[in-house]
């Protein structure tokens, strides 16, 4: 088995730190790693793939620096980035002929690899068609397969499921699932409902930090008693709404039900609901928003 290990990862842009000392380490099964865009997912992902070159700390595969592993290292790795570059006359299966070659992978074992794949993303039937005339999920399904050529052990995702419709999203998150056995996967998105059911452990990021890590129960816990349902008319919803943070709102034929996120009980007839990871991530986000407008306050109130 393979441990990947981060160890005090930092990453700064002009002076701002997009990764800000990140330390953890993962073995096999499904990390979700969830934030808001701008969190800091993506450069983290490329620190690991080793695409950008971090500005401290240390990443390590086994125990060593995946520098010094050079090729070792990235015979392990297998890369799906957010924007996924192919070539559009190639058939589904020159394609991925192609990139099996340019991983310097045997013919014959390149061409029962491709096999296997299209097999297992369900793209067979299409394999001789130019990609130019496949959807947006067909092609994120040749991507993941490009990326398993190598039989990866560490695989990376980047918002592998952006703009996808949701029978394509659940088609995909069950081929990740079955794969986290026996490799390391990393998937970042922003969408929680991708990683709830299928993430082992899940990241949460805020600003280039980890907010929060655990498994989905282990981030629930602490909402336990914050998440809301109350039913008010609409004039009381346009206020609550304007004054906390609510999850959901559903019309009804008179009134509103609203679920509210809350530290305190946002109305009368509020009740306790059981939370989801939805509203613990936006439990954790507001705490960060909070924490930073404070901070503002303070230093406005130091300088008058």
């Amino acid at each position: 088995m393979h441990e990947l290990t981060l160890e005090e990862v930092c990453k700064n842009f002009k002076g701002k730190k997009a990764v800000d000392n990140i330390s953890i380490s993962l073995t096999y099964g499904v990390y979700g790693l969830l934030g808001e865009n701008g969190a800091g997912k993506t450069t983290l992902m490329r620190i690991i793939c080793g695409i950008l070159q971090r500005s401290s700390g240390r990443v390590l595969c086994d125990g060593m620096e995946i520098e010094k592993m050079g090729g070792s290292y990235r015979r392990l790795l297998g890369y799906l980035p957010q924007d996924f570059g192919y070539y559009p006359d190639y058939s589904a299966w020159r394609f991925l002929m192609y990139m099996a070659a340019l991983k310097a992978l045997p013919d014959d074992y390149a061409k029962r690899r491709v096999s296997e794949l299209l097999e297992l993303v369900n793209l067979s039937h299409v394999k001789d068609r130019k990609l130019k005339t496949f959807s947006g999920g067909m092609l994120k399904r040749i991507g993941i397969a490009q990326a398993l050529l190598n039989e990866p052990k560490i695989l990376i995702l980047d918002e592998p499921t952006s703009g996808l419709d949701p029978k394509e999203r659940i088609r995909f998150r069950n081929i990740i699932s079955s794969l986290g056995k026996d490799r390391i996967i990393l998937l970042s998105t922003h969408i929680v409902s991708d990683i709830e059911y299928i993430a082992d452990r899940i990241i949460m990021m805020q600003k280039g930090k980890i907010a929060a890590y655990g498994t989905a129960e282990d981030i629930i816990r602490p909402v336990e008693r914050s998440v809301w349902e109350c039913q008010v008319s609409q004039k009381d919803s346009e206020i609550l709404s304007s004054t906390c943070l609510v999850s959901n709102l559903k019309n009804l034929q008179q009134d509103v039900m609203l679920r509210i996120v809350s530290d305190t009980i946002p109305a009368k007839n509020a009740v306790h609901v059981p939370p989801t990871l939805e509203d613990a991530y936006l439990y954790y986000l507001s705490a960060d928003q909070n924490a930073d407008a404070t901070a503002a306050n303070r230093q406005k109130g130091e300088s008058s």
